[in-house]
């Protein structure tokens, strides 16, 4: 791919699903500053293929958006989420059921109904069917799966009896007491890569180097709470240990920069 001639440009898109507080006073001010221009998008399809269009000059996304940018040279990865919890950046992924429901396995839970947040997300979507791979399984073919209100309110759907499970990020279903005492932990992924901030390699130099400072010097006032909490320098070996278990699921189909609009799901 012929790489457009070098930028200054400060367009950025955000997943809003991963509630960066853009109206914090740090935030406020540096990409004011910089005179960014800002999106926050729930449609990580659109969000997806403007990256692979090239039409903004930084992102932060979940590392499964990541993966379909992944042969597409003219980004690299700036900064990595921390989990609020670990101060890592690296997540844990718990699948959840009731207390009552008599489930001991994966296995056990054939047919049952799961709730994800979008088909994209790293802990809700690709963790189960990371796991389901293993054993050669579509995620589609063993799960009734569709969406539901993300993080807490994928707890909530399983406790309400809407969905009899859901994998959800394990600083979330520790954050709320309730969550222990209504449900449980039937099986686990961890050392998941967390959100990443990626920018456009012809991006002006000074200009990435300030987007990386600000991401990885962010210490949030109080992190209680937040989904993730401040950055560390991009885990480009993470990442892509990530990327091989993806390329092992059953019937994903590897989006290159070059495919139409990659679809996980029908729903």
């Amino acid at each position: 791919m012929t790489q457009p001639p070098p930028t200054k440009c400060a367009t950025g898109i955000l997943d809003a699903n991963l509630e960066l507080p853009l109206d914090a006073p740090y935030w406020a001010r540096f990409f004011q500053a910089e005179h960014c221009k800002l999106s926050s998008t729930t449609d990580l399809d659109a969000l997806t293929d403007a990256l692979l269009k090239h039409q903004a000059g930084f992102a932060y996304l979940p590392s499964a958006n990541v993966f379909f940018l992944r042969d597409d040279r003219a980004w690299h990865g700036i900064a990595s989420a921390l989990s609020p919890r670990t101060k890592l950046p690296s997540q844990n992924s718990v699948l959840v059921v009731k207390r009552t429901n008599a489930a001991k396995s994966l296995r056990d839970l054939k047919g049952a109904r799961l709730g994800y947040i979008n088909t994209y997300c790293t802990t809700s979507y690709f963790a189960p069917s990371i796991l389901l791979a293993r054993d050669g399984i579509v995620l589609n073919d063993f799960f009734d799966a569709f969406a539901v209100a993300p993080w807490q309110g994928q707890i909530d759907a399983v406790i309400d009896g809407k969905v009899d499970a859901t994998m959800v990020y394990e600083d979330v279903w520790l954050a709320q007491p309730l969550n222990v005492t209504e449900t449980r932990i039937v099986t686990r992924l961890d050392g998941l890569p967390t959100p990443a901030v990626i920018a456009l390699t012809n991006l002006d130099a000074g200009l990435t180097s300030r987007l990386s400072a600000a991401f990885i010097g962010y210490t949030p006032e109080n992190s209680a709470g937040m989904l993730y909490a401040g950055f560390a320098s991009y885990q480009d070996v993470r990442m892509r240990r990530f990327f091989s278990e993806l390329e092992t699921v059953p019937g994903l189909v590897l989006r290159s920069t070059q495919s139409p609009a990659y679809k996980t799901s029908s729903r």
